[in-house]
C-alpha cells in the first residue's frame, strides 16, 4: 500500500471516530469499553476520562475536557504539533528542528505520564482534582 492510501484510510478511521463520539456521549452509552485498569484496580490510569474528553473537546467544552482527563488537551497539542509542524516549515520555507525528535522528548513524556499516573490516584486536595470527574 501507498502511504498516500494508508493516510486516506486512517482519516477516515478519525473522521468516523470523531463523528461517532460527537453524537454519543460516553458516559451516557455502553458502546464504549470501561478502563479495564480502573475496574481490576479501582486506581485511574493516565487515559481514564479520554473518551469523554474527546465528547466534550468536539462540543468545544474545554472546562470538561480538563476535568476528565488534565493530559488530554497537551496531548493533543503535541500530536497536533506533530502534523503541523512539517506543513508549516514547507510553508513558510523554514527549517526548524521538530522537539519532538530531540532525545530527551520521550523520556520527559513519560516522566510527565508516570507522575500524572501517580498523583491523581491521590484522594487528597491537590491532588483530588486530577482524578476524572
Amino acid at each position: 500500500m501507498t502511504k498516500k492510501v494508508l493516510n486516506i484510510g486512517l482519516l477516515t478511521v478519525v473522521t468516523l471516530l470523531a463523528v461517532l463520539f460527537f453524537v454519543l456521549d460516553p458516559a451516557k452509552h455502553t458502546l464504549f469499553p470501561r478502563c479495564i485498569f480502573n475496574s481490576i484496580t479501582g486506581y485511574y490510569c493516565p487515559g481514564c476520562g479520554s473518551q469523554r474528553a474527546i465528547h466534550s473537546l468536539l462540543h468545544l467544552r474545554l472546562m470538561d475536557v480538563v476535568s476528565y482527563n488534565f493530559l488530554f488537551l497537551p496531548a493533543a497539542l503535541l500530536i497536533l504539533y506533530h502534523y503541523l509542524h512539517p506543513v508549516i516549515n514547507k510553508l513558510f520555507g523554514l527549517k526548524l528542528p521538530n522537539i519532538l525528535y530531540h532525545k530527551l522528548t520521550p523520556w520527559i513524556i513519560f516522566i510527565v505520564v508516570i507522575l500524572f499516573w501517580i498523583l491523581r490516584n491521590i484522594p487528597v486536595f491537590p491532588f483530588s482534582v486530577l482524578a476524572p470527574v
